[in-house]
């Protein structure tokens, strides 16, 4: 290996403690798409469907949406507490028995005994038993089901769905599931029905909506004042920006200044002959702001590390290119089928 004898420093400086959010990523920045998808879903809420999918590129945000946002926003909606599980199809991974299936439903019910083993039928009633404790919890008999990663569901899956969701009905529970899925979702219910389960498809995924990334610099300016406002430790008025950056903060600079810049680095990086919308990936923000905020943490000047060059080059490194190319090659799935 050929080196020039440099050693390149960490991106995390020493004195940056390791829980810090920007450090973990453990965080969720608030955005007009989860702004959407949570009143998509409040409307169907109130229209008591039966199920509706949100579909949308990977890497966009929507599993974060879902973890960090879905439940405190419908529950505002609603006026109330709204009973939710929310399933990640992708951790409990594909179902080959109606037993594991109920099992995966119980982990992600947070029931005790999930792990207990029991026959098939025991299972589905332990399961039964909690979804009416927790639609009891709410203003209605009711229940939401968000299946994060759905396209992974399969047809058999599905079927045991809506067998669970019949045996809720002669118990007056509403289930309302919402499927959370990639754009490969877009032909599922087509597929569904063509191969025997169009009444799956009928139930379960009739309506959906997609769910966008950052499509212009006001968004994206919108979404890095998230950076600028929210508060690290928890309880303190020491904002991300303030605590990583403090000499940058004191000097009047904020994230969401750079929007321009960023999203201006986030264009020059599309493919060539790009065919889809001007839309772009959380997963490309957030990688780029910690960048800077990290490097800011590590004495860098906020005119180098801001400068349009160096924004074009953090884009760079991000896998933006190839992202997108994804996401141009699915363009033609990027308008909803049914709108509700």
């Amino acid at each position: 290996m050929v080196t020039d004898g440099r050693t390149a420093a960490a991106l995390v400086p020493a004195h940056i403690a390791h829980e810090h959010p920007i450090v973990t990523r453990d965080y969720s920045l608030f955005t007009l798409a989860i702004h959407d998808m949570a009143n998509a879903m409040a409307g169907w809420l109130d229209d008591q469907a039966d199920g509706a999918t949100i579909f949308g590129p990977s890497r966009f945000g929507k599993s974060s949406a879902v973890n960090h946002w879905l439940q405190r926003l419908l529950s505002e909606r609603h006026g109330g507490f709204v009973p939710m599980v929310v399933w990640s199809h992708i951790d409990s991974g594909t179902a080959q028995s109606v037993g594991r299936f109920y099992a995966n439903l119980l982990l992600a019910s947070q029931h005790p005994l999930a792990h207990a083993v029991r026959s098939p039928l025991d299972r589905q009633h332990m399961l039964i038993e909690r979804w009416m404790a927790m639609a009891a919890q709410g203003r209605g008999r009711f229940l939401v089901l968000v299946i994060d990663e759905a396209q992974a569901m399969t047809q058999r899956e599905w079927i045991w769905l809506v067998e669970l969701h019949s045996t809720l009905e002669r118990q007056r529970i509403r289930l309302c599931v919402f499927s959370v899925a990639s754009l490969q979702f877009f032909d599922e219910p087509v597929g569904m029905a063509l191969s025997g389960g169009a009444h799956v498809a009928a139930r379960f995924m009739l309506l959906s909506k997609p769910f966008h990334g950052v499509r212009n610099a006001q968004e994206l300016a919108y979404v890095m004042t998230g950076y600028d406002n929210t508060c690290w430790p928890a309880g303190s008025d020491i904002s991300y920006t303030a605590g990583l950056a403090p000499k940058a903060w004191a000097a009047g600079h904020r994230m969401a200044s750079q929007a321009d810049a960023l999203f201006k680095a986030m264009t020059n990086e599309l493919p060539e002959r790009y065919a889809g919308p001007i839309d772009f990936p959380m997963k490309t923000v957030v990688h780029a702001c910690r960048h800077v905020l990290l490097r800011l943490a590590g004495g860098a000047v906020w005119e180098d590390v801001t400068s349009p060059e160096s924004w074009q080059a953090i884009v760079a490194e991000s896998g933006h290119k190839p992202l997108m190319a994804i996401v141009s090659a699915a363009a033609p799935k990027l308008r909803p089928k049914v709108t509700g």
